[in-house]
């Protein structure tokens, strides 16, 4: 049997994405709400802490993507309620 976690009902959400490739700080700056964290190690990097409803993150997800970068790993907690 196939579970899913439901988020509440809420537009905004903490979000960690993981993906192959190296960013700059431009895109950071351009692309990913303040607050947002980038790591990377050993040619992926590690998103976290970016606080963004669902359009915004499809939206980073699209520019990664035309990039070349495949994204590995997507996680989303709960954010400020509205």
């Amino acid at each position: 049997m196939n579970r899913t976690q439901t988020l509440p009902d809420t537009d905004m959400h903490i979000y960690t994405l993981s993906f192959t490739g190296v960013l700059d700080e431009d895109f950071l700056a351009s692309f990913c709400p303040e607050g947002t964290v980038a790591t990377a190690v050993a040619h992926r990097t590690t998103l976290t802490n970016l606080r963004a409803d669902q359009a915004a993150v499809i939206g980073v997800i699209r520019r990664l993507h035309n990039l070349g970068c495949t994204l590995v790993y997507l996680s989303a907690a709960p954010g400020e309620e509205k």
